[in-house]
Parts: C-alpha cells; structure tokens; sequence
C-alpha cells in the first residue's frame, strides 16, 4: 500500500492504516466493508468409486476381514474400506490404488473398530496382508481373511486359495 494511501485511511479515521477494513463505520449509515469469504472447494475426492465399494463389501461377504464381524452401520462409522497399499497423504496417481485386489473392508473407522487395529498395529497388518508395502503388489500379497482363511485377491477383485509358505508363515 503506498504511503498516499495510508494517509488516506487516516484521515478517515482507519485507526489501522496497514489495512483496508475500518474499525467502525465507513461513513454514516453504511457498514464497513469487509472481504468476502474464500469459496469453499470440495476437497478432492481420492476414495473408491461407489460401485467398487459395493464389489468389495459383496465379495467380503459383508463381513470384516480381521475379524469375520457382520458389518452394520454406515459407511465410516461401522465399517470403513481399508486401502492394503496406503493411498499417501496426497492421494496418489496409481491406478490399481482404488481397486479391488487393494481394498478390504473392516469394522469401524480408522479411529475404531479392526481398522484401527490395523492401522496401528502395521507389522501385524503386514503379517496377515490387511497392510503392505508401497512397494508391493496387492494382487500378489496373500490375505488372512477372517472367513475365507488365505487367500490371494485378483487384479478382477475375486478370491483365488492361498496356502502360505513356511517362509511367508515365518516371515
């Protein structure tokens, strides 16, 4: 702002001449003007597309995969959609991300519930495949899946058997 200006709002009793906005009226009768709020911007989505969600709870059952639970409720507060390769705090450009073979639904949030069991407890959720690496591929990660037992999910969302190695056991 220059100096011109300040003297400006000065003079017309702005007692904040680094700024534009008026501790009082700007002149009789008439209300300070003050900036308008920023719009808001829905933040991007960066979830599953609907139609997978219901895949994945088809597939699983309706069930919790750590725990074999009925799930109830509503999406995000009985049961939630765990991402087993995380999404990043960004997001992510990966585009198997938000598919089937890298989903698994569980009980509760991620503040409650198997959820949250999983997210804190990641070396066991690496153990049993409700967790992996960014490095690695979810249609290769076998899954301890509360009913099933173990089992691989394909690229196309279904269930292949899976018998762990004794490595993968000891691992």
């Amino acid at each position: 702002m220059s100096p011109k200006r300040r003297q400006q709002l000065a003079e017309q009793g702005n007692t904040n001449p680094f700024s534009t906005l008026t501790n009082g009226t700007v002149g009789r009768g008439m209300s300070p003007r003050l900036a308008a709020p920023a719009p808001k911007r829905r933040p991007r989505d960066t979830g599953p597309a609907a139609d997978v969600v219901a895949a994945v709870f088809a597939r699983d059952g309706g069930r919790c995969v750590r725990c074999g639970g009925v799930l109830t409720g509503a999406r995000g507060i009985g049961w939630s959609v765990q991402h087993r390769r995380a999404r990043g705090a960004g997001g992510t450009s990966r585009p198997d991300t938000n598919q089937p073979h890298n989903l698994i639904v569980l009980c509760g949030s991620a503040t409650t519930g198997c959820h949250l069991h999983v997210e804190q407890f990641r070396v066991e959720a690496r153990e049993f495949g409700w967790a992996i690496r960014q490095s690695d591929d979810p249609a290769l990660i076998p899954v301890l899946h509360a009913v099933h037992g173990w089992v691989l999910i394909t690229a196309d969302g279904a269930f292949a058997n899976h018998t762990p190695n004794q490595q993968e056991v000891n691992a």
